[in-house]
């Protein structure tokens, strides 16, 4: 198995973080799922790659669950202007 690199594993973690802000209600985790696997992997993540995104960001504490929803912390909008494209 090839791992990401770096560079471009935290670009995806921007990028998820970004998009997720876009998301007016959050995002469900469904949604969240094929975001990731279609946009941001083109496809090619796999379903325990997704979930160590979401795992990963969620312990960062960028990213929290309320159910039925994802949303993006305060911490995670902050963390996000700091380090944005």
């Amino acid at each position: 198995m090839l791992s990401v690199p770096q560079s471009e594993r935290a670009n995806n973690l921007r990028e998820i973080v970004k998009w997720l802000e876009t998301q007016k209600d959050g995002a469900t985790t469904q949604a969240m799922y094929a975001y990731i696997k279609w946009e941001i992997t083109e496809g090619g993540a796999t379903d325990s790659t997704i979930r160590k995104y979401m795992k990963d960001l969620e312990a960062g504490s960028l990213i929290e669950y309320k159910h039925p929803y994802w949303h993006v912390t305060e911490f995670g909008k902050k963390w996000l202007s700091r380090h944005s494209l």
